[in-house]
């Protein structure tokens, strides 16, 4: 889905939460969160849409009205070692969806 349809869903309460997940590079991805599958949102050329921060995810989001959660998700990588858990654990951390820039302050 592109950022149009996802701003339709989730004014029409469809979207559980919708996730930044963490890229290696240092890009993040943006998933909605619907029907208990991930949906990656696509630039206008139909190709996954990456983000270079979360402040640049925000502005992309700018528009969106509703009542949706927004989570900053880092995939964590398994590990092959003696003695450790065999089922990675990601991070998943709640953040505003329309957050004050950086350096701003609410008074």
């Amino acid at each position: 889905m592109n950022v149009a349809e996802l701003t339709k869903h989730v004014k029409a309460g469809e979207v559980k939460e919708i996730h930044f997940i963490s890229m290696e590079g240092g890009s993040f991805v943006i998933h909605a969160l619907m029907d208990n599958k991930s949906h990656p949102v696509v630039n206008d050329h139909g190709e996954t849409m990456h983000i270079a921060s979360v402040e640049e995810g925000r502005k992309t989001l700018v528009n969106l009205k509703g009542d949706v959660q927004l989570f900053l998700v880092q995939p964590a990588v398994y590990e092959e070692m003696v003695g450790q858990d065999s089922t990675p654990q990601a991070s998943k951390e709640p953040i505003p969806l329309h957050g004050n820039s950086m350096g701003e302050r609410n008074n």
